[in-house]
């Protein structure tokens, strides 16, 4: 099995394969170059194929979780395909939110350090600053709760004089 293939199958990168890695600030992080396996493009809105239009020229870079100590970037050229809805788009990346600089892997490590220990903590193993750390968590939240909005709520009771006593806070949605 060669180097490039090991890596994919680590990261678990599907209908995408490595082409290329290289190392970058002193072996301090390691940067993947990631090509499609098929011609075809995914929409992001609507997840039918498209005709491909164009490659866009400029990369884009994903941040990815550290392995073994460094720090891992995805870099990838999106392409542009005609979409029969919604005409001229972007095509889907599976590994990232659209518009996103890291990876669904760094913002769920990301969730999961800052839901178990403080923000600090969280940036230090992530290998970021707490202010990014901050905005991503936001962002990621805000985008996560987007569909999860509670409909036709009226009231909500709160037994509170139990809940000073020690007891269980007691919850009722009233609809």
């Amino acid at each position: 099995m060669s180097i490039l293939k090991f890596i994919q199958k680590l990261l678990r990168i599907k209908g995408y394969r490595v082409v290329s890695f290289t190392f970058h600030n002193w072996c301090k992080e390691l940067w993947l170059e990631v090509k499609p396996h098929k011609n075809g493009a995914r929409c992001p809105k609507c997840n039918r194929r498209g005709k491909i239009i164009r490659t866009l020229e400029k990369p884009r870079i994903w941040r990815d979780v550290p392995v073994c100590g460094r720090l891992l970037f995805l870099i990838y050229c999106p392409r542009e395909i005609q979409c029969r809805k919604h005409g001229r788009i972007q095509e889907n990346i599976p590994w990232a939110a659209a518009n996103a600089r890291g990876t669904y892997r760094f913002e769920y490590s990301l969730l999961s350090y800052c839901s178990i220990m403080t923000q600090k903590a969280a940036s230090e193993l992530l290998k970021i600053s707490t202010s990014t750390l901050s905005d991503m968590l936001h962002r990621t939240i805000s985008r996560i709760r987007e569909g999860h909005r509670i409909r036709g709520l009226t009231h909500i009771g709160i037994d509170e004089i139990s809940y000073c006593k020690g007891g269980s806070m007691q919850l009722s949605f009233m609809t």
